[in-house]
C-alpha cells in the first residue's frame, strides 16, 4: 500500500471497514444534536479533550536516541503528529452500558428528565454517509484529509510496540507523517474500551505550523436529512416527552425517520397452554 504524504492532496479513505453500508450509530447531548440539526453543522473535536487520558497514544512518546552513535538525544514524538479531530460513532447495535454512559435520565415529581441537560440521542448513519457528507473536506484546496477507520483494541503493551516498531521500521518516525500513518495512530485503543465497537470519522490536517494554536474543535457543514438515516430518544423517557422531543427536532428541521426505542417497553407474555394444570 503507498503511503499518502500529510502534506499531499487531500483524500478520504476508509480503514479497517468490511462494509461502508452498514449501519453506525452515535448517542449525541440532546442540545448539540438540536444546534447541528438547526445549523447545519457538526463538531468534531481534538483527541487530547476526550476522558481517556491515553488516546492518540504516540504524541505520549518520547524518541531517546542517546544510544545512538553519535548521541542524538531527546525529542517528542509529538513533533510528527498533524492536527487532528474526531467524532465517535459505534457498531455496536445497543446496549445498556452505552446507553448509560451517554444519556442521563433522572425523572421528577412530574416525570420528566430533570437531566435534560445530559438527555442523549441516538442517532444512525452508515460510513458511506459520513464519507459523502465530507466531500466538501477533501475537495480540491481543502486543508485536511478525510479518514473513516475501525478502531483496533489492543493492550497498553502491544500499542507501545506497534508505535516503537513504526519509529524503528522503514520511515522511521516520518511513518505517522502520512495520511495512513496518521489515522493508524488514532485508532489504536486499549481493551478496556472494546464494548464501544468505535468508528472513527477523523479530520486530518494537511499543513500546520507548530508555532501556531491548534483549535480543539472543527466544525463541519453536514445535511441533516442526508446524513442523519433515524434518530431514537432514550427509552426510559415517558411517552409524552418523547413526543415534545421529536417536535423539537421536527421544529429545528429533521424531516428523517424518528425510531421507537422499545428497549425499556414492558412484556406481558400469553402462554397457550397443552396439558392441564393445578389451581394456585
Amino acid at each position: 500500500m503507498k503511503l499518502l504524504p500529510i502534506n499531499g492532496d487531500p483524500c478520504s479513505l476508509a480503514a479497517r471497514i468490511e462494509n461502508l453500508d452498514q449501519e453506525v450509530r452515535r448517542i449525541f447531548p440532546l442540545g448539540r444534536l438540536l444546534d447541528a440539526v438547526k445549523n447545519k453543522e457538526m463538531a468534531l473535536v481534538r483527541p487530547r479533550i476526550w476522558e481517556d487520558p491515553r488516546e492518540d497514544a504516540p504524541s505520549l512518546c518520547m524518541l531517546d536516541g542517546r544510544g545512538l552513535t553519535p548521541a542524538k538525544g531527546q525529542r517528542q514524538l509529538a513533533d510528527y503528529l498533524a492536527p487532528a479531530w474526531a467524532q465517535c460513532w459505534s457498531l455496536n447495535p445497543g446496549s445498556d452500558t452505552l446507553l448509560r454512559a451517554y444519556s442521563r435520565v433522572r425523572l421528577d415529581e412530574n416525570r420528566r428528565n430533570a437531566d435534560r441537560l445530559n438527555e442523549g440521542v441516538t442517532v444512525t448513519t452508515t460510513v458511506r454517509h459520513l464519507l459523502a457528507a465530507s466531500e466538501g473536506w477533501h475537495a480540491e484546496g481543502a486543508d485536511a484529509h478525510v479518514v473513516a477507520g475501525g478502531v483496533e483494541y489492543l493492550t497498553d503493551k502491544e500499542i507501545w510496540q506497534r508505535i516503537v516498531n513504526a519509529c524503528n521500521g522503514e520511515h522511521g518516525p516520518g511513518f505517522f507523517q502520512t495520511v495512513q500513518g496518521r489515522a493508524e495512530s488514532l485508532l489504536w485503543k486499549r481493551h478496556y474500551f472494546a464494548h464501544e465497537q468505535e468508528v472513527r470519522f477523523m479530520l486530518i490536517s494537511r499543513e500546520w505550523s507548530q508555532d501556531q494554536p491548534v483549535p480543539d474543535v472543527r466544525a463541519m457543514r453536514i445535511d441533516p436529512n442526508m446524513l442523519f438515516r433515524s434518530i431514537s430518544f432514550d427509552p426510559r423517557l415517558q411517552p409524552f416527552e418523547a413526543n415534545e422531543r421529536a417536535s423539537e427536532l421536527r421544529e429545528a428541521g429533521y424531516e428523517g425517520e424518528i425510531r421507537p426505542d422499545l428497549s425499556y417497553q414492558g412484556m406481558l407474555g400469553l402462554l397457550e397452554m397443552k396439558t392441564e394444570w393445578p389451581d394456585p
